[in-house]
């Protein structure tokens, strides 16, 4: 049983019962109708009743004897949130993005580092097995030397990569690239990244972005902006008296492995200052992809870079 919204001996007249929401509406505006001199649109005969009507009130329901509720629907006002909870709403949201998205926005470049690691040596090693099949066997290509003795041109570069690689590889274009007094060749590949390759040619610098090409930098940016691989083709004349080339001996295009010891601590930290996590030395950050390579190509948690 519900009870009734208006009182039993209220009666309005015609002109006003115009719905439910009469008891929330008429004691609004009636006061401001009646000061404004329309008096005679109301009847004397009401104006008692009117009195009360006015005066009426959501919390001068009563339940009847056996009523379960009293019902209300129709009178409630509506609920509207206060400028001063707005604003904790929002600095509650802040809070929590602030924390957050910094973590996901580094996670996702991450990612992207991870996804263009592993695409860069499917890439390279597929063009080599393709080359091999038109130019033999990769230990019959030709070569320039090491680090210490070469005489390549930038020309004899650019020819040997249009010979062994090119053919197999989209690229957009090639460009000189001067590392302490010698001329390196860069290939930009379609996705904006770049192969830099050494005169000797088996030192392979891949390069993520521009910033990466500054080779004469004090910055930290191996490992960054730019990874190390090696393209072997060849077994160094000397490599069983330098105990550097032990596990870097595998042929075809890998991650730098010049003094790692084998091991996955032996990535972050390596003789001569090679490591990863190495900080100082002939080439910190020589060997960062070699430790993602070994973590399933996935960058470390206590990596020590930011993207």
């Amino acid at each position: 049983t519900v009870a009734k919204r208006m009182p039993p001996t209220l009666t309005l007249p015609p002109t006003l019962r115009f719905g439910n929401r009469v008891a929330q509406l008429v004691p609004r505006w009636l006061p401001l109708f009646l000061k404004g001199g329309r008096e005679k649109l109301v009847s004397k005969a009401h104006r008692k009743e009117l009195n009360v009507l006015t005066s009426y009130r959501l919390n001068d329901f009563k339940k009847k004897a056996g009523a379960t509720h009293v019902d209300m629907s129709g009178n409630m006002r509506r609920v509207a949130f206060t400028l001063a909870e707005v604003l904790i709403t929002l600095g509650i949201i802040g809070v929590v993005a602030a924390m957050t998205i910094p973590t996901l926005v580094q996670n996702y470049k991450k990612k992207v580092v991870e996804t263009k690691l592993v695409k860069v040596m499917s890439m390279m090693n597929q063009a080599v097995k393709l080359s091999t099949v038109e130019n033999g066997d990769i230990t019959t290509w030709k070569t320039f030397g090491n680090s210490i003795n070469t005489s390549a041109t930038y020309d004899d570069i650019l020819d040997w990569f249009n010979t062994y690689i090119g053919p197999y590889l989209k690229t957009q274009k090639f460009g000189k690239l001067q590392i302490n007094g010698k001329d390196y060749l860069k290939v930009y590949l379609m996705d904006g990244t770049a192969l830099v390759f050494a005169p000797y040619i088996y030192d392979v610098t891949y390069v993520l972005d521009e910033k990466g090409m500054d080779f004469e930098s004090d910055e930290q940016l191996a490992g960054i902006h730019r990874f190390t691989f090696q393209l072997r083709f060849k077994l160094p004349d000397n490599f069983e008296d330098n105990p550097g080339y032990k596990h870097a001996l595998n042929l075809g295009f890998a991650p730098y492995a010049y003094n790692w010891d084998g091991t996955y601590e032996g990535a972050k930290h390596a003789r001569d200052g090679y490591g990863c996590y190495d900080t100082e030395g002939v080439g910190p950050g020589a060997l960062c992809a070699k430790l993602i390579e070994m973590n399933g190509w996935k960058i470390p948690d206590d990596y020590p870079y930011k993207f």
